[in-house]
């Protein structure tokens, strides 16, 4: 079963994982001690009802868009700027700019390659047949949540064995990869077992009811980013829509 606030129909979440934790409601922001839920209903400040009715009554997509809504704030509000212009100054001294990501990251890498050719970088992903050699003046860019992925972190070491600078956008900032990247941009503030429990429903048998995959956070989140880092690129340049447009593929039917 889930709880549900009875105030405003949403559904608590909780925080932290030892007894002493809270469940939290999304949107009115009551706290209840998991050890005063029993009187919590008593008073009729929250009651539960089964997943799959709260599902049919609410719409649990309704849930799962305010949770990924949410954690992109709080991954906003936990940037650091300083890292940002250094991401940003290694892209534009770079000659050309590599990327590589495994599996969704790997989509959220293609985008962003492709507004940097929109905006004249040389940029390229790192398994496509017309890429060129990687030399010093270059940089690799690895988006990987983990920073464990294998394709990234072999990329990662012959990057640097080439003297090209490494990038890395990631949740984990003391991963493998990590430890051989020049900048690390941290996409999310807390570890990833309390991000877990941030994301899940905490139901009357003490599980929890997972509503986004701790992957779909990283993977918008990073989206987001980097589109908001283009935008930042677009007003250094002094480019406006119509120069990207002028850049696109023009062969559509």
């Amino acid at each position: 079963m889930v709880f549900i606030c009875t105030k405003c129909k949403h559904p608590l979440r909780t925080l932290g994982l030892s007894e002493s934790s809270y469940l939290k409601c999304s949107k009115c922001n009551l706290i209840i001690k998991k050890n005063e839920i029993d009187s919590a209903i008593d008073s009729n400040n929250i009651k539960y009802m089964k997943s799959n009715e709260y599902n049919e009554k609410f719409h649990l997509i309704n849930v799962i868009i305010e949770k990924i809504l949410d954690s992109l704030k709080h991954n906003v509000e936990h940037l650091d700027l300083n890292i940002i212009k250094e991401f940003t100054k290694t892209i534009f001294s770079s000659e050309t700019i590599f990327i590589t990501g495994s599996g969704r990251s790997k989509l959220v890498g293609s985008a962003f390659c492709m507004r940097l050719a929109h905006l004249s970088f040389n940029s390229f992903l790192m398994d496509e047949i017309t890429s060129p050699r990687i030399t010093e003046k270059d940089c690799l860019i690895i988006i990987s949540g983990s920073g464990e992925s294998a394709i990234g972190l072999v990329n990662a070491k012959d990057a640097k064995a080439l003297g090209c600078k490494v990038l890395l956008l990631t949740s984990n900032p003391n991963s493998k990869i990590a430890k051989l990247s020049d900048i690390i941009l941290n996409l999310r503030k807390n570890d990833l077992n309390n991000d877990y429990m941030e994301h899940s429903i905490y139901e009357e048998n003490g599980s929890y009811l997972e509503i986004t995959h701790i992957d779909t956070i990283f993977d918008v989140s990073s989206s987001t980013l980097l589109d908001g880092l283009i935008a930042e690129i677009i007003v250094k340049l002094n480019r406006h829509e119509v120069d990207l447009k002028n850049k696109h593929f023009n062969l559509e039917q």
